[in-house]
């Protein structure tokens, strides 16, 4: 059992001396002509705005009314006037409605995601072929659901992000169904490389080998974010990510992910925390879960009571301040989800400590 369940990923020393082989997106199952590493999803998205860029059309896209700020603010950067398409309280979307907002709206850019490892879009490859005969662009990214193993839609790009997965400083991936990309990146930043390899190894010191203090590795990892954030070029993804990356024990993280939210979800049951609160409750074969989403009336109060027995569950996401008008049940679902981890670090025991936590307060 883990002393800590959640926040950010360590990494042990020896794991940045390993030898790094080539990744590709298609272990994803996102196939293409090419694709580009860089640091980041977000750049990826932008990367592919600018290649999209020189088409005679107006700049009208359609993304998903819960989503994260990283997935607006490319769009609001190149100058694209942004509606959203409708998702239930279960995270549940209708191609066919989807289909309706991007006619009405005459969008000529189409980004979408399924949420947390499951498939929530319904009927969407039926839409597919009217989009290709509309001239709309799509986009699919598959941040959300990069081990899962159903069918990724047959769109004109992806996109991703390993950061959410593993213990990488940066990651993300871009890859076009046709053609090739010009001008890739080359440059690493060094700065963020460093930084979040020193947050890292300093947490795995302080968790396993009672050195150093929590203030510390957190002060580094803020410094690191910061770094991130304020990128204003395009970079290609570290060596070090590329390490971790190529080292990493897949089966495990998915076998790992699959028994924990198979564990946590069984033991919410016998709680008491089924129907709306749990989002997902069950898991087919081809589905491997980033988190366990739920849904909390009092949702400060129930992180905080985590936090306290050293169990960090994110909100993901609060609403952006740059997010387009949604409707009601996004802005229910941005006020109410929280996300109990379920990553490879743990094991049943540490899912059955979470509820047990979560059972004196729900």
């Amino acid at each position: 059992m883990q002393s800590e369940i959640g926040s950010n990923f360590w990494i042990h020393p020896n794991e940045i001396n390993k030898e790094a082989s080539v990744i590709k997106p298609k272990q994803f199952g996102c196939n293409g002509s090419d694709y580009v590493w860089m640091s980041t999803a977000r750049s990826a998205t932008s990367f592919i705005l600018d290649r999209i860029d020189n088409r005679n059309v107006e700049k009208i896209a359609v993304i998903p009314s819960f989503t994260c700020h990283t997935v607006i603010e490319p769009f609001i950067t190149k100058g694209y006037k942004i509606h959203t398409y409708h998702i239930n309280r279960k995270l549940l979307a209708d191609a066919n409605d989807i289909l309706e907002v991007i006619k009405s709206t005459g969008a000529s850019v189409f980004l979408f995601h399924k949420y947390f490892g499951w498939n929530t879009i319904t009927n969407l490859e039926n839409i597919m072929p009217e989009l290709k005969r509309l001239g709309v662009v799509t986009i699919e990214d598959c941040t959300q659901n990069l081990y899962s193993t159903f069918k990724r839609a047959d769109a004109d790009y992806f996109v991703g992000s390993i950061r959410k997965w593993c213990g990488v400083p940066d990651g993300g991936f871009a890859v076009c169904k046709v053609g090739q990309f010009e001008d890739k990146p080359q440059n690493v930043d060094k700065e963020l490389e460093i930084a979040k390899m020193e947050a890292s190894i300093l947490k795995y010191k302080c968790l396993f080998e009672g050195k150093g203090e929590k203030r510390t590795f957190l002060k580094r990892y803020r410094e690191a974010e910061d770094i991130l954030n304020n990128q204003n070029e395009y970079y290609s993804i570290s060596d070090l990510s590329t390490i971790i990356q190529s080292n990493l024990d897949i089966e495990n993280l998915i076998n790992k992910r699959r028994k924990n939210f198979e564990v946590i979800v069984d033991c919410l049951k016998e709680i008491g925390f089924f129907g709306e609160k749990l989002i997902f409750n069950t898991l087919n074969d081809n589905e491997v879960p980033l988190y366990c989403p739920i849904l909390c009336e009092e949702r400060e109060k129930v992180q905080s009571v985590l936090a306290l027995n050293n169990i960090y569950a994110p909100v993901i996401w609060h609403k952006a301040e740059c997010s387009p008008v949604v409707d009601e049940d996004a802005d229910y679902v941005y006020d109410h989800i929280l996300c109990i981890p379920v990553d490879q670090r743990y094991d049943s025991d540490d899912m059955e400590r979470i509820v047990t936590v979560l059972g004196r307060i729900i």
